[in-house]
């Protein structure tokens, strides 16, 4: 009888020791997706986009802006310089009436100067809604390159730009034709 009882101990401890390696693996697994979670929380699944600040309605270029063009209306302005000339630069997407294509959205650079003025460049297309400019020097070269996205009926894309020669050159992107 003596030896039953030592071969059942046995087994109740083995039991007891298999249970306690069970219970430590499942309160590892869920210790383990608890902190996955909070980092994904803390740092994002994806790169998180940081896009730049709409400037205050009293900025000057947007002021001399708007002065210029009342009837075009501001949707963006985001302040950098993108010259590489020491004056920060806006970039203005709006929205206007064109007499053939009826509401068009642009892009114009507003160029600072050092007398206090602004030049413009040409306008470009510029996405229709939920409009972001991000600056990036992605070359680390002398001009900053700023990147525009944004969506149409729910058709994203991107351009990247630099400014070259006074004007505003795509240098790559994806989808800007399917939501300008």
């Amino acid at each position: 009888m003596e030896e039953k009882t030592k071969k059942s101990n046995k087994k109740v401890s083995l039991l007891i020791k298999a249970v306690i390696v069970l219970v430590v693996v499942v309160i590892a697994f869920f210790l383990s997706q608890y902190v996955a979670e909070k980092n994904e929380k803390s740092t994002g699944s994806r790169r998180e986009r940081v896009y730049a600040p709409m400037v205050e309605d009293d900025n000057a270029a947007l002021v001399a802006f708007q002065q210029e063009n009342p009837q075009r209306k501001v949707v963006l302005a985001c302040e950098e310089d993108v010259t590489n000339d020491t004056l920060k630069d806006l970039l203005i997407i709006y929205k206007e009436d064109d007499p053939t294509e009826g509401e068009i959205t642009r892009l114009v650079v507003s160029i600072a100067q050092q007398d206090g003025s602004y030049t413009y460049t040409e306008p470009i297309p510029a996405p229709i809604e939920n409009q972001g400019i991000q600056f990036k020097n992605i070359d680390e070269e002398a001009e900053m390159e700023f990147i525009v996205s944004g969506e149409k009926d729910g058709a994203a894309g991107y351009a990247i730009y630099r400014m070259i020669d006074g004007q505003p050159m795509d240098l790559f992107g994806d989808g800007m034709e399917d939501c300008c």
